[in-house]
């Protein structure tokens, strides 16, 4: 009679059964158990400050943009205003206009500075392109001196 079919079966079997029971196994030849996975750890960084800079210049620029176009709209009214001598030479409704126009100078002359600081910031750490950057000071810088230092005037005529 061949044993070794039954031999080779029984083999098996066995490697088998060690294959599905191979804790028991480690443990019964004397190896410590397997470790238990930790549970992962995360950790929040502070963000580079590549994007901290191009948000300050995107949203300081983008607020000067919007201040510049109400600036431009208030502008036409007010010299719409000046051709109607609706003063005394203190109150009326040009002289009113014209200490917005002058609140929104000032305040485009900060958001500009803004935008400034954080391109000259970016320029240093090399964050983008020489390219990106020049446009965003020239657009900065154009919006400076159309708005910014635009001189507004009282028409002598109408002032009094």
């Amino acid at each position: 009679m061949n044993r070794q079919p039954f031999l080779t079966c029984a083999l098996a079997a066995i490697v088998g059964i060690a294959a599905i029971s191979t804790r028991a196994n480690a443990a019964d030849l004397g190896y410590p158990p397997a470790p238990r996975p930790t549970p992962a750890v995360y950790y929040a960084a502070p963000p580079a400050p590549c994007f901290g800079y191009e948000q300050t210049f995107t949203g300081a620029l983008h607020s000067a943009r919007e201040t510049a176009r109400l600036f431009r709209s208030q502008l036409r009214t007010f010299h719409y205003l000046k051709r109607r001598p609706e003063n005394n030479g203190f109150v009326g409704p040009d002289i009113t206009l014209n200490a917005q126009l002058s609140a929104e100078q000032v305040d485009v002359s900060y958001k500009v500075e803004q935008v400034m600081e954080a391109v000259l910031a970016a320029r240093r750490l090399n964050c983008f392109s020489p390219v990106r950057l020049n446009l965003i000071d020239n657009e900065a810088s154009r919006i400076n001196h159309s708005i910014a230092q635009d001189m507004l005037w009282i028409d002598p005529r109408t002032f009094w």
